[in-house]
């Protein structure tokens, strides 16, 4: 309901920025042609513009915003649903009422032309009968009053205003109006429009019957004694309708100058300022990529001593760029490698800044066989199966000996360094099913 009161609003607007320049500019100019141009337009754009709305953007950074944690409360809201309804319903009725005496009219108009005689004059049907007061036209159909007091140079003239009106087909006019003021019937400036149209076919029909070598003077006559016809029907162009001093003048004003027809041209800054006030706009979020490059660090350097976290174990991902925190400490990366004779990749080594400083060296535990590999023992009990068969959270202590500590205490089997391993369950050993040998 909404969207069509705006609606109806922008179509009145521009209705009534058309029907001001018209009444200011061309209303008392002769180029009648011209002047059904531009009223017909102006319908067109009353219709059409309102449908289009002129959009422009603008851009947003995104921002971060804080939500709370709010519980909703219900607002009372006003009921308006039912006024709405009430008056969807009053705008529908009156719609179907102006549709109705329009199809009534017509239905009256085809059984008198059935019921009557009728002869074909330039493809039109004439009907001469005294039902109707007035003669008018309606599509290709004449209507002449015969009960008039009309001589028949009066009848003659009064035949070629109303074929004046068929062959320039203003019926299609009117119907597209009368159409238009069936939606618009609230809006007294669409029947102002309406009559404007009109009154412009009327001085159309009256140049086209001077054009054709009638008698000025005589056509005038016959209008004035005219003059007390009424209009029967709507959709019909009637010879005795409107103004007839206006006609009169019309007629005998001189042809106006063709350069008062750019006159229109006020109409383009206008229709752009309505597009711009009715403009919307439209929000457009740009969203900001941020990437971070990572330098990686090849280098790494053995420390001194030995020394391990007693914490989970650290497991390497298998790939590069990567940081690993031990104690929310960060420390040094070493990439994948891929050896193809081997396989498979070799984990990366893991080096707390820290251990630089203190002198702290670290071995490679799960990384490819080398040459010379420390002495491991789990438990007390040798194995080779390595760390990484074991479970993290089975570990309860690593020991480490290098250098002549474990040669002290191992002989030449501890001259590569020893690993001990303290587990927190006894028989680890038999669950894992390693291969192993008594120290």
């Amino acid at each position: 309901m909404e969207a069509l009161a705006i609606y109806f609003l922008k179509s009145a607007l521009y209705m009534a920025l058309f029907t001001s320049v018209y009444w200011l500019f061309l209303k008392n100019e002769t180029f009648y042609r011209f002047n059904r141009i531009f009223l017909l337009s102006g319908l067109s754009c009353s219709v059409l513009l309102p449908l289009y709305t002129f959009t422009y953007q603008i851009k947003l950074l995104p921002m971060e915003t804080a939500v709370a944690n709010v519980a909703p409360v219900a607002l009372a809201m006003p009921d308006r649903s039912n006024w709405a309804s009430l008056l969807l319903m009053v705008y529908i009725a009156g719609g179907c009422f102006l549709l109705l005496r329009h199809i009534i009219g017509l239905y009256k108009i085809r059984r008198t032309a059935l019921t009557h005689k009728y002869t074909v004059l330039k493809g039109c049907l004439i009907v001469e009968t005294p039902v109707f007061r007035s003669s008018f036209s309606v599509f290709n159909c004449i209507i002449i009053n015969s009960s008039a007091d009309t001589s028949a140079a009066e009848k003659r003239l009064i035949l070629e205003h109303e074929l004046a009106h068929v062959q320039q087909r203003h019926w299609a006019d009117l119907l597209i109006c009368q159409l238009f003021c069936t939606f618009h019937w609230f809006n007294p400036l669409a029947w102002v429009y309406l009559n404007l149209v009109k009154q412009n076919h009327e001085y159309l029909a009256d140049q086209a019957v001077l054009e054709q070598g009638n008698s000025a003077a005589l056509y005038r006559a016959a209008l004035i004694n005219h003059s007390l016809g009424v209009p029967v029907f709507a959709l019909a162009s009637s010879f005795s309708r409107y103004d007839h001093l206006k006609r009169v003048n019309m007629m005998m004003k001189p042809a106006s100058a063709a350069v008062r027809k750019f006159s229109v041209l006020l109409m383009l800054p206008a229709v752009a300022f309505f597009l711009w006030a009715f403009a919307e706009p439209e929000f457009i979020v740009e969203q900001q990529v941020v990437k971070e490059k990572r330098k990686e660090n090849k280098q790494q350097k053995p420390a001194k001593g030995p020394k391990f976290v007693n914490e989970k174990p650290v497991m390497a991902n298998e790939q590069v760029g990567r940081s690993v925190i031990i104690k929310n400490k960060p420390v040094r990366k070493k990439p994948v490698l891929w050896q193809k004779e081997y396989e498979k990749t070799v984990q990366p080594t893991a080096v707390p800044d820290s251990a630089e400083k203190r002198g702290v060296q670290s071995f490679v535990l799960n990384g490819l066989p080398a040459k010379s590999q420390p002495l491991m023992l789990l438990d007390g009990i040798e194995f080779h199966a390595g760390l990484a068969s074991i479970k993290p959270e089975e570990i309860e202590a690593i020991h480490v000996l290098k250098g002549a500590m474990a040669i002290a205490e191992y002989g030449e089997r501890g001259r590569n360094g020893v690993i001990r391993i303290v587990s927190k369950k006894s028989g680890l050993l038999m669950k894992t099913g390693l291969d192993s040998r008594t120290d």
